[in-house]
């Protein structure tokens, strides 16, 4: 359970590990600069009680025994470089071995009357908030046991001034308490901060899987749609023929050249939309070679005017040497942006106008890593979109008055996130849309 624990806090939220430390060390950790400064604080007594107070303490047994906490510190600071994560029991024995010690200190300078006894607290509510019950109630029996052994069993101390030896015992609680407060807000609200980061990963983690689900449902409804229609598109072909052949031998057909003419050109459009969708698959497997970006849109673009050949497309392609990856995701994406910038213009008439455009980011707009960004703008003066409507597009099914379902933004958002880049739309309503693409280019 905790080795799991411990590697999922990521180190940019539950702060800077030791130094060598690995990320699946976070806990160990937090304990090792706690001892650091449990062992700073000792020092710090000592010194104010054999200085100031002038109060007799065998120094050197004291001394050594921090020396020992900080050969502990050492070997946890070893343990760190260790790939393999620490586990409960390990934590376990780091925490009573710092109980052990403190034992030892409190029986060389007064017990149960040592105005630091509290020390035990910090190490307690380390190991409250890092061991599974069982191992912090059994932390908690020892340092108890330790406490209740400190009342009888212990070397006084002696003070020269007795009269002030209560004042001297005040002051020591009260930085005892100071301290402890000190050590304990700082280690839980650490554990605290990486604990709602780790709950903040995985509700985003969950998101994506229910994301990537959907995703994968309508991939297979759309490949089951493309099997459904390839035999009743061969039938069409197959009578486009005929009525070709027909009009060969008759004359009187004539009339209806230009209109076999444009089914003739939709059925090729469709049956190259499935033949490029069963090639999907191998497509995927393969690393997409990179290719300038310029002409591969101006080719784009030639084929989708075939299917809409009566919107108007303005285009602005002079952005020269930018050449861009992951050109299956970015054909999907185009092409579902301008599709539905041309619904929006169908209703009005010669006036609807596409305009696309690319450009180079400025380095205000680049991507995570300062890595190279281009910028595809696809807009039209259309109807523009709801308000309503515009937040929901692209995260969820909607309902449309051209028919559609918003399946295709959904998807044209998640291939957009997959190839590194972002997708975003603005409208206002009766002023148009606008479809602004983001992408790593090179």
């Amino acid at each position: 359970m905790q080795s799991a624990y411990t590697s999922s806090i990521p180190s940019s939220f539950a702060g800077s590990p030791a130094a060598g430390a690995l990320p699946q060390h976070q806990l160990l950790s937090r304990l090792f600069w706690l001892r650091w400064a449990t062992i700073a604080g000792e020092l710090l007594v000592l010194a104010g009680a054999h200085f100031w107070l002038e109060i007799a303490l065998p120094l050197p047994a004291l001394l050594a025994l921090i020396g020992v906490q900080a050969l502990i510190n050492g070997a946890t600071w070893a343990r760190m470089r260790w790939a393999h994560a620490a586990g409960q029991p390990e934590l376990f024995l780091q925490l009573l071995l710092d109980l052990v010690v403190l034992t030892a200190l409190l029986y060389l300078s007064g017990g149960a009357t040592n105005p630091f006894v509290s020390f035990y607290l910090p190490a307690l509510a380390a190991g409250a908030a890092t061991l599974a019950w069982p191992y912090a109630l059994v932390l908690a029996a020892c340092a108890l046991g330790g406490y209740s052994g400190l009342v009888y069993f212990y070397q006084p101390l002696h003070m020269h001034d007795q009269d002030q030896a209560m004042a001297y015992h005040l002051a020591g609680m009260w930085i005892n308490f100071s301290i402890s407060a000190l050590l304990i807000t700082w280690f839980v609200t650490r554990i605290a901060a990486a604990v709602r980061s780790r709950d903040g990963q995985l509700a985003q983690a969950r998101e994506r899987q229910l994301q990537s689900q959907r995703i994968l449902a309508l991939g297979t409804q759309a490949a089951g749609a493309a099997h459904a229609l390839n035999t009743p598109l061969s039938t069409v072909a197959v009578i486009a023929g005929e009525l070709r052949r027909d009009m060969a031998n008759n004359p009187a057909l004539a009339l209806y050249e230009e209109d076999l003419r444009i089914v003739e050109e939709q059925i090729a459009v469709c049956k190259a939309a499935l033949d490029s969708m069963r090639l999907d698959a191998d497509a995927q497997g393969r690393a997409d070679q990179s290719a300038a970006l310029a002409p591969w849109l101006a080719t784009l673009l030639d084929g989708w005017r075939l299917r809409h050949p009566a919107v108007l497309l303005a285009t602005d392609l002079r952005q020269e040497g930018l050449s861009a990856g992951q050109l299956q995701d970015l054909s999907q994406i185009l092409l579902t942006l301008l599709d539905n910038a041309a619904h929006a213009v169908k209703g009005r008439g010669h006036e609807g106008e596409v305009r696309f455009a690319l450009f180079a980011a400025e380095d205000g707009t680049m991507l995570k890593d300062g890595q190279k960004t281009a910028i595809i703008r696809i807009s039209d003066n259309g109807c523009g979109i709801a308000p309503e409507l515009l937040q929901r597009l692209g995260h969820a099914p909607v309902a449309s008055n051209s028919g559609g379902a918003g399946i295709g933004l959904m998807l044209a958002f998640a291939a957009a996130a997959h190839m590194g880049g972002k997708l975003r739309l603005q409208s206002a309503p009766g002023e148009g849309a606008v479809a602004e693409l983001q992408f790593p280019v090179s």
